[in-house]
Formats: structure tokens, sequence, C-alpha cells
């Protein structure tokens, strides 16, 4: 049990590295990503996007890079390839931290550090 605890704690340290030094997604040079949560094939992002006034939230799961994007509030799904039958599951995890979500939204839009946010949120999962 001590190794997986280790693996765990590395796997948060690198994920808190990805945070705080991923600068842009492809064809959106101005644009910040912050890795909220990485769990084995499953990401959770948010983007410093200027212009965008919805609060919402990138999910990635699997393997074939299954993509999904959704509003914080209300919760639902804005477009993307994840399966339906992830869609329940995925919409009460972001129900659930909805609060938590959307300060993480305000601090990442207004420039702020929000690594203390997402060590929160990540704790919560």
């Amino acid at each position: 049990m001590e190794l997986e605890q280790e693996v765990a704690e590395l796997q948060r340290q690198l994920a808190m590295i990805d945070l705080l030094t991923r600068s842009a997604r492809r064809g959106h040079v101005n644009d910040l990503e912050f890795l909220l949560l990485k769990r084995g094939d499953l990401k959770v992002k948010m983007y410093q996007e200027p212009g965008h006034a919805l609060p919402h939230i990138h999910i990635d799961y699997g393997r074939k890079n299954h993509i999904a994007a959704y509003s914080i509030d209300p919760v639902s799904r804005l477009a993307g390839t994840l399966e339906k039958k992830y869609e329940q599951t995925a919409t009460e995890w972001i129900s659930s931290r909805r609060l938590q979500l959307l300060e993480l939204w305000a601090a990442v839009q207004s420039g702020r550090d929000p690594s203390s946010l997402v060590v929160q949120l990540a704790g919560d999962a």
C-alpha cells in the first residue's frame, strides 16, 4: 500500500507542475491551460479564455481522446465527443463541485493564481 500512496503523491505533484507550466492549446496561443484534475485516463481542464463569459470546463477521458465541454452553471454539455454513457456521472460530478469550479473559473479568468483552489478540488475528488 505504501508504494500506491507514493505513486499517487507523485501523480499529484506532476499534475501541479502541469497546472503551473502549461501555456497554450493548438491555435489558441494566448490561452493558458489549467489542469484541474488528472486520474488515470481522466483529465479535467479549464482555460483562461478571453471573451468566454460562460463558466465551463473541459473533460478528456480515455485513450481515444473523448473530450467534452460542460458549462458549470447551469450544468450542461456544450459540445464534445464524450460518450453519452458518461453524461450523468460527469454532470453529477460538476454539480457537486459547482461552487468550487465557479471560484476557480473566476480566479483563472482574472489571472489570479488558482493553485490553492486546484489543490482543494483535487483533495475532494
